[in-house]
């Protein structure tokens, strides 16, 4: 009786090892899954006055209207939190990973090459701040830190549409 008893358990036992090795191997062989909730990038270090760059996220529901999740190596996002603190996000066209200066109003539209496009917290702008020769024309082209032109011809930057919670930019889907 005894013997039946441990025999059964045993069974029991291994069968319950097969179907969990089954579930575990099942999921491990169809990948990671995908992470809950919007794309997000972590600015809690992002102290005021500073800012960062990042690749937008290959999802196109939080990617500039009209814009397929193809063309989301031709953008850069550009995070920078204010003297105040708050964080503000821009798309900006790029080429060989770096932002290009804006020359027209949506991002997807190539912008003209710059070594070195960012923001001035002492001056108080976004501008292309290359000295090398045959940069004067994009030189020109200068945004406030709320990305509103400040050059005449010069259109405002596509905001991205996103907001700071738990030290993280969150986007949100714009569709």
């Amino acid at each position: 009786m005894r013997l039946r008893l441990l025999s059964a358990t045993l069974r029991g036992m291994v069968a319950a090892a097969a179907v969990a090795g089954l579930v575990l191997g099942w999921r491990y062989a169809s990948g990671p899954s995908d992470p809950d909730g919007p794309p997000s990038v972590r600015v809690l270090k992002l102290l005021p006055g500073t800012f960062m760059w990042t690749e937008a996220p290959r999802d196109a529901r939080y990617l500039p209207e009209g814009l397929r999740a193809g063309d989301a190596p031709r953008l850069k996002l550009l995070l920078l939190r204010d003297e105040a603190g708050m964080v503000r996000g821009f798309w900006l066209p790029q080429q060989d990973g770096r932002a290009d200066v804006p020359v027209s109003p949506s991002p997807a539209l190539p912008g003209i090459p710059c070594e070195d496009f960012a923001p001035d917290f002492r001056a108080g702008d976004i501008a292309c701040r290359q000295t090398s020769a045959g940069m004067a024309f994009g030189q020109r082209h200068r945004w406030s830190l709320e990305g509103r032109a400040l050059t005449a011809g010069t259109p405002d930057l596509y905001p991205a549409q996103g907001r700071e919670i738990d030290g993280d930019w969150v986007l949100n889907a714009v569709r």
